[in-house]
């Protein structure tokens, strides 16, 4: 059935008058007369009775529009809706990330965001860099902010932010701080490291092994601010983000382990689906991000 027949009939039962149904509809008189006559002929029944100053409703003219009118409403409430979403009115984007990454790198910009768009609602995943491609990959968030590198196809991936690692000790080893020291001095003391499938311990594993050397964690932790009061009260030396405890560094409750060997700077990435387009909350949120 043409749906244009129906919008015809909607329009007319409203103005009930062809006149005013044509004015609205920007066709002519002759054309609303002849789509209702259409539409009365396709369904087999009469839709108006026409009278001296216009038209009425039949019984099942007035079934008809009751039907039509919610039909109608529902489509002008979602182009409303097309058109918050358009200016940025409505919307929401998904972001999943660590608790670490979003508590110190991207709150700030969620911030600075709500200001811009107070409409747009952010919601936030908590999950490992693994565990947010596989999000990302089905469709549970719209962005990802994961540790490099990322080896996965389907995926686009955009530079974020640099981070470094070095190793951070309390007061009861604050001597280690006092000169540089080899990987081979921090290796005779505990180490304090998160979990065997984290970025971190990953890259921590790779940086002993390039220097012939292995690793075994003494300590390990699922959370930043639990890996940060472990090295607080002397249980070891925590390898971390130095970003992460510019705070605690500051105030001289943990003291930096300076080491001869080198420790290359770490990428932080947004990962989004190439398979699937953008919102524009999300595409302008995503932007937002790389500003």
């Amino acid at each position: 059935m043409d749906v244009d027949l129906y919008r015809v009939f909607y329009i007319t039962a409203i103005e009930k008058n062809f006149s005013r149904a044509a004015t609205r509809l920007f066709i002519t008189q002759p054309s609303v007369s002849h789509s209702i006559k259409q539409l009365e002929n396709e369904l087999e029944i009469q839709l108006f009775t026409r009278t001296s100053k216009g038209v009425l409703l039949t019984k099942e003219g007035e079934v008809l529009f009751e039907y039509l009118k919610q039909a109608f409403d529902l489509i002008d409430r979602a182009e409303q809706k097309i058109n918050e979403m358009k200016n940025l009115q409505s919307g929401s984007v998904t972001v999943g990330g660590s608790d670490s990454t979003c508590k110190h790198y991207l709150l700030p910009y969620i911030q600075t965001f709500q200001d811009l768009y107070p409409d747009i609602q952010i919601k936030l995943q908590h999950g490992s860099t693994p565990q947010i491609l596989e999000k990302l990959t089905n469709g549970l968030i719209d962005i990802g902010i994961v540790h490099l590198p990322v080896d996965q196809n389907h995926v686009s991936i955009k530079d974020f932010l640099d981070i470094h690692s070095t190793f951070v000790v309390g007061k009861r080893f604050q001597h280690l701080s006092k000169e540089k020291r080899s990987l081979s001095v921090i290796q005779e003391y505990p180490l304090i490291s998160f979990s065997e499938a984290s970025s971190s311990r990953k890259f921590l594993h790779q940086l002993f092994v390039k220097h012939g050397l292995d690793v075994k964690p003494d300590i390990e932790v699922g959370s930043v601010d639990l890996l940060i009061e472990c090295a607080k009260i002397g249980m070891g030396a925590a390898f971390v983000t130095k970003e992460l405890v510019s705070e605690e560094l500051a105030e001289k409750e943990l003291f930096e382990v300076t080491i001869n060997e080198a420790i290359e700077k770490r990428k932080i990435g947004l990962a989004t689906n190439k398979g699937a387009s953008l919102s524009l909350a999300t595409e302008t949120f995503f932007n937002h991000l790389l500003t």
